[in-house]
């Protein structure tokens, strides 16, 4: 049977989704209501050209897209291995939950982002006619005439497999707070940069890597809620210390 959640990881839950969802509304209400998108990628854009200077850059092209990826696949690999481990030996101060939540994390996030792409129907910028393609730049909601070629650069998949490392912010958490924190700036470093890398080679808009950044934390606490991984238990073992109780025996 599995454990319940504790009630102040509960509420830290509760509180983290109610932002998520202000922040949907925010990112709807800016990228459906006015041309950020557009105006902010034209700066990659040179029209002499017809097309996006950066694209097939060395640096944007082998480093922050082949290369980042390849380490990004490694440090993936990397770290299922270290949460089997972790489930296996119990050898550290995350419960099983924890190696759990990060380990389905690593790979969950780039996955269901990946398959968000076929569901969704937004262009490249490069597909866009503003930018030299073939496609109008349509709403999130928005729809296509049935001669074009479905769109399917949303979310940003590249991005997400630097915003997957957030999951750890959730997992470490509890037991390494300080350790948590470097991880989510880690994952939100490394997702921004790998996602502006691809705007400026006209792959994505700004919107698509906001949403990425925006599922990959939601995934992990929708994760973290369904699988009861605490996520507040040092700050109530510090609280119930405080009061001169004893705190709560993490549970593996």
């Amino acid at each position: 049977m599995t454990p319940s959640l504790d009630a102040a990881s509960r509420r830290w839950l509760i509180r983290q989704a109610a932002l998520m969802a202000l922040l949907a509304c925010v990112l709807l209400a800016v990228f459906e209501n006015f041309s950020m998108d557009l105006w902010l990628q034209a700066f990659f854009f040179d029209a002499t050209l017809n097309g996006f200077p950066m694209q097939h850059h060395w640096l944007f092209s082998d480093v922050l897209h082949s290369g980042f990826k390849s380490a990004a696949y490694g440090l993936g690999l990397f770290s299922i291995a270290f949460c089997i481990y972790v489930w296996r030996s119990g050898a550290t101060r995350l419960s099983r939950r924890h190696a759990l939540l990060a380990g389905l994390g690593v790979i969950l996030i780039p996955l269901l982002t990946a398959g968000l792409k076929h569901l969704t129907n937004r262009h490249c910028p490069w597909d866009i006619v503003d930018f030299g393609g073939y496609a109008p730049y349509v709403s999130l909601f928005g729809s296509t005439s049935h001669d074009i070629t479905r769109g399917v650069c949303f979310p940003a998949g590249h991005a997400s497999a630097g915003f997957v490392w957030v999951i750890w912010g959730l997992a470490l958490r509890s037991a390494y707070p300080t350790l948590a924190r470097k991880a989510l700036i880690f994952g939100l470093s490394a997702g921004a940069i790998m996602g502006l890398g691809r705007m400026a080679q006209g792959a994505h808009f700004l919107s698509h890597v906001l949403w990425s950044a925006w599922f990959a934390w939601s995934l992990g606490l929708l994760m973290a809620a369904l699988l009861r991984v605490p996520v507040v238990a040092e700050a109530a073992a510090d609280s119930l210390a405080t009061a001169g109780l004893p705190p709560t025996p993490p549970q593996h």
